[in-house]
C-alpha cells in the first residue's frame, strides 16, 4: 500500500494524513526523509512533536549509534527514547555478537568498532571467522583485501545495507555501505558467502522497530524517501508506506492533521 503520485495509496482506501493518523505505529526514517547531513529538518521536528509518542526511527545508517540521534534531536527540543531508534549498523554489531561465529572483522568507523567491542566481540584484523560490513568511511586497499580473503576462506558476512548511496546536504551524494558491498562483489562470488543484510528492504528493522512499538507490522506504516527499500520493505511485511521525498507531492508536514500544520 505504497502512496502514489496522486497522493493516495495504491488501492485507494485512504490519503496519506489519514493512513498515518490511523496506523498504531509510525516508522519514520532518519537520512534524506527526516534529515539531511545528521540534521533534522524542521517539518520532521514539527512531525515528531505531533506523531512522535507512536513514532520509532527506523535507519539504513551505519555510522551513528541511537543515542547519537536521541542527542540530536533532544537539543532540537524533542524527546525519542532510545529504544525506539532502530540502526543498521548498530543492529548488526548486534546480530554479529549472537552469531556463533568468533574472531570478527569490523569495516566501520571507530566508534562503530568500539560498539563492538562492548558487545563481545573479539575483533580482528586477519583471519576472522565473520566480516562486518559497515559505511567505512577509511576503507582502504588494504581492508579490501582483508575482507576479500576471509570470505574467500570461508568468512561469513552481515552487511549492514545494500544502499550505494544516500542524500547529503545540498543535494550531495554520500556513497554508502552497498557501493564497499560492490567492490567485495567484484572480488569474490557472494553467492558462495553466508551473507545476511541487516537493512531496509530485509525485514529486521522493520519487525525491531514494530516490536520497540507494541505493533504487529500490519497495523504500521512506514514514512521513508527511498522506494527501492523502505517501500518494498514495508510491502513485503503487509505494511502501508508513505514515499517522502525531493519533487514528492507529499510532505511529512501533509502527513500532520490539518490543524498542526501551520501551528
Amino acid at each position: 500500500m505504497a502512496v502514489g503520485a496522486q497522493g493516495r495509496n495504491q488501492i485507494g482506501d485512504a490519503a496519506p494524513d489519514e493512513l498515518v493518523a490511523n496506523a498504531a505505529g509510525v516508522l519514520l526514517d532518519w537520512d534524506g526523509c527526516a534529515s539531511f547531513a545528521n540534521r533534522p529538518h524542521p517539518a520532521a521536528l514539527r512531525f515528531l512533536a505531533g506523531y512522535g509518542e507512536r513514532t520509532a526511527i527506523v535507519s539504513n545508517n551505519s555510522t551513528l549509534l541511537p543515542s547519537d540521534i536521541v542527542d540530536v534531536l533532544a537539543q532540537a527540543g524533542v524527546s525519542m527514547p532510545v529504544g525506539r531508534v532502530i540502526l543498521a549498523g548498530a543492529e548488526a554489531l548486534a546480530l554479529a555478537a549472537e552469531a556463533p561465529r568468533g574472531r570478527t572483522l569490523v569495516l566501520g568507523p571507530p566508534r562503530m568498532r568500539a560498539l563492538g567491542v562492548r558487545l563481545g566481540l573479539e575483533l580482528v584484523q586477519k583471519e576472522p571467522d565473520l566480516v562486518v560490513l559497515l559505511r567505512d568511511t577509511r576503507f582502504t586497499y588494504v581492508r579490501l583485501e582483508r575482507a576479500v580473503q576471509a570470505l574467500r576462506s570461508g568468512a561469513g558476512l552481515i552487511v549492514a545495507n545494500p544502499d550505494l548511496t544516500h542524500p547529503g546536504r545540498d543535494g550531495e551524494l554520500v556513497p554508502e555501505t552497498g557501493a564497499l558491498l560492490a567492490a567485495l562483489a567484484a572480488c569474490v562470488d557472494l553467492t558462495s558467502v553466508q551473507v545476511e543484510v541487516v537493512g531496509k528492504p530485509s525485514p529486521h528493522l522493520f519487525r525491531r522497530a514494530c516490536a520497540a512499538l507494541g505493533v504487529e507490522p500490519t497495523q504500521a506504516v512506514m514514512i521513508g524517501d527511498n522506494p527501492a527499500t523502505d517501500v518494498l520493505g514495508a510491502r513485503r511485511l503487509g505494511m502501508s508506506a508513505v514515499l517522502v521525498q525531493p519533487g514528492s507531492p507529499v510532505s511529512l508536514l501533509d502527513l500532520l492533521p490539518k490543524g498542526l500544520r501551520t501551528a
